[in-house]
C-alpha cells in the first residue's frame, strides 16, 4: 500500500506540473496567420508567422538561449505545437484551464527565410535575432472562426517556453475552399432565340486549390458559372474543372496546367468536355523592372504586372444548341486561346479631379506597393493567393477610380466561317471601379447592402464584348453594373 501511495503522489505531481505548462509560460508570442502559395509547387497552405527577432523581446531571449543546444533547433517542426482551442466559458477558471484543446494541427514544414545579405536560406536561429521571423506551414487547414494557440517547446518537446494569446489569433477567413456569388443586372441581354430582354444574373465561383496536399503536383478543382433568370440567356454557362499544375521554371513565374472541364449552358442544351494544356506567365523580372518605372506616378498607378495565358484545348461536344447565330461546330474540335488580364490599374489624379473622391496615399515605387515589384516571385518564395495568378497584394488605391482589362482571342482551325475561312473570335471587357465610400449617401441609403461599412464595397460598371465558349462561341455585347465586396 505504501508503494501505491507513493506512485499516486508521483502521478499527482506530474499532472500538476503538466497543468502548469501553459499557466507559467509567457503568452505574448507575436503571431499572424495568412495563406500563401508556394512556388514552383503552387500549393496553397495556411502559414503562421512567428516574430522572434524583435530586440529586447522575451521570445528573442528564449530562442537565443537555446541557439547552441544540439537538441533544439527552431527549424524543426517538433519544436512547435499548434492547436485549435476554445475559450472556457467559466471566467474564473485558472490560466491553465482558460482554453480547451479541440484538435492539434500538423505542421508540413518550418521556413526560416533567406539571409538578405547573402540570399542563403537560414537553417537555424542564432543568438542575435536572425532570422527575425519563422513561418510554420500547416499540413492540416484551420477553419474560419478557429482560435489558434501556437507554442514554442523546449528541447524535451513537452515544456512550453512561450505561447500566444489565442484570443488574438482568430482565423478570419480561409481560401481553402472559396465560394462567391455575385448578383447583377444585365439590361438588353441577347437570348439564343435572337431576342433581347433585361435579365438578372448570378455569377458563381468555387475553388478548392488544395485537393490532395501530399500530391507532388498542385491538384485543384474549380467552377465558374453564370446563371440567368432566363434559360435562353446566351451568356449562361456552367464550367466544372479538375486540374493539376506546377511551375515550369523556379526563377520565373510560369505555371503549366493540365485541366479537364465539363462545360455547357445552364439548360445543358450545349454540353461538352474540354481537355486543356495551358501556360500562364507574368512578364520576366528584367522586363517588368524596366516597364514598371513608368507605371507608378500621379496619373496612373499600375505597380503589379499583367498576366498572359496561352491554352491548347481539345473539345468533344456531346450536344449543341444550333441557331442562326450559333452554327454547328465540329464534334471533335481543337482551339487555341490566348488571353491578357490586368486588374491592378488605378488613376490617382482622379482623387483630386473629381470632387467626391477622397485621396489615398499612393506607393512611390513598385517595391513599396507590393513588397516585391519584380515581375514575379524568386525561387522558393511565397506569395499570397489572389484572384489572378499574379498572386500579389493589391496596392492601397481604394479611394481612386480603378480599371480592369481582359482581352483575348480564340483560333479554331477546324471550324469555318460562312465565307469558308478558318474561324477566329476576339473578345474583351473593361470594368470601371468606383469605391462606394466615395458617395456620401452610401452609408445611409445602402446600409443593408454594405452592413454599415461602405469602404469595403465598390460599384463595377462593365462593358463586355464576349464570345461564350460553352455556347458555341455565341457573341454578346452588353453593359452590366453592380455592387461588389472588396477583398
Amino acid at each position: 500500500m505504501t508503494i501505491l501511495r507513493h506512485l499516486a503522489s508521483l502521478l499527482l505531481l506530474v499532472s500538476a506540473a503538466a497543468a502548469q505548462t501553459h499557466a507559467t509560460a509567457p503568452n505574448d508570442l507575436p503571431v499572424t496567420i495568412e495563406q500563401q502559395v508556394l512556388y514552383p509547387s503552387l500549393k496553397t497552405l495556411t502559414t503562421i508567422e512567428l516574430t522572434v527577432g524583435t530586440p529586447n523581446s522575451e521570445v528573442k531571449a528564449i530562442v537565443a538561449a537555446r541557439a547552441n543546444n544540439p537538441n533544439w533547433n527552431c527549424a524543426w517542426p517538433q519544436m512547435y505545437k499548434v492547436e485549435v482551442v476554445k475559450a472556457n466559458p467559466d471566467k474564473t477558471a485558472p490560466p491553465d484551464k482558460a482554453y480547451t484543446v479541440i484538435k492539434d494541427l500538423t505542421l508540413a514544414s518550418v521556413y526560416l527565410g533567406d539571409d538578405t545579405s547573402t540570399n542563403v536560406p537560414y537553417t537555424h536561429c542564432d543568438a542575435k535575432g536572425r532570422p527575425t521571423s519563422i513561418d510554420l506551414r500547416l499540413a492540416t487547414q484551420p477553419h474560419a472562426g478557429d482560435l489558434i494557440r501556437v507554442s514554442i517547446l523546449d528541447a524535451d518537446r513537452t515544456t512550453v517556453l512561450i505561447a500566444n494569446d489565442p484570443s488574438k489569433l482568430t482565423v478570419a477567413a480561409t481560401d481553402i475552399p472559396t465560394f462567391t456569388a455575385t448578383p447583377q443586372a444585365a439590361p438588353g441581354e441577347a437570348l439564343n432565340n435572337g431576342a433581347t430582354r433585361t435579365v438578372g444574373q448570378l455569377a458563381i465561383a468555387f475553388a478548392d486549390p488544395l485537393l490532395f496536399p501530399a500530391a507532388p503536383l498542385n491538384v485543384y478543382a474549380k467552377s465558374t458559372d453564370l446563371l440567368s433568370t432566363d434559360g435562353k440567356d446566351s451568356k449562361s454557362a456552367i464550367a466544372l474543372t479538375l486540374g493539376a499544375q506546377h511551375g515550369l521554371t523556379p526563377g520565373w513565374y510560369s505555371p503549366v496546367a493540365l485541366e479537364q472541364t465539363l462545360q455547357g449552358n445552364q439548360t445543358a442544351k450545349n454540353l461538352s468536355a474540354v481537355t486543356s494544356l495551358g501556360f500562364d506567365a507574368l512578364p520576366p523580372q528584367p522586363v517588368w523592372n524596366a516597364l514598371s518605372k513608368g507605371l507608378v506616378n500621379r496619373v496612373v498607378l499600375a505597380p503589379l504586372p499583367p498576366e498572359f495565358t496561352v491554352a491548347n484545348l481539345y473539345t468533344h461536344r456531346f450536344r449543341q444548341l444550333v441557331t442562326a447565330k450559333t452554327p454547328l461546330l465540329a464534334a471533335n474540335d481543337y482551339s487555341l486561346n490566348g488571353a491578357f488580364s490586368w486588374d491592378t490599374i488605378s488613376f490617382p489624379f482622379t482623387c483630386k479631379l473629381l470632387f467626391w473622391e477622397k485621396p489615398a496615399p499612393a506607393p512611390t515605387s513598385p517595391n513599396e506597393a507590393t513588397g516585391l515589384g519584380t515581375g514575379g516571385p524568386a525561387p522558393g518564395a511565397t506569395v499570397n493567393p489572389a484572384t489572378t495568378p499574379a498572386a500579389l497584394p493589391a496596392p492601397s488605391t481604394s479611394n481612386c477610380l480603378g480599371l480592369e482589362v481582359d482581352l483575348g482571342g480564340w483560333y479554331l482551325p477546324l471550324d469555318h466561317t460562312a465565307r469558308g475561312t478558318q474561324k477566329a473570335e476576339g473578345y474583351g471587357d473593361f470594368s470601371l471601379l468606383i469605391p462606394l465610400s466615395d458617395f456620401s449617401f452610401a452609408a445611409q441609403q445602402l446600409n443593408v447592402i454594405t452592413k454599415g461599412d461602405s469602404t469595403k464595397f465598390q460599384v463595377r460598371v462593365k462593358y463586355t464584348d464576349a464570345v461564350n465558349q460553352a455556347n458555341n462561341y455565341a457573341r454578346t455585347r452588353a453593359w452590366t453594373f453592380g455592387i461588389e465586396a472588396i477583398k
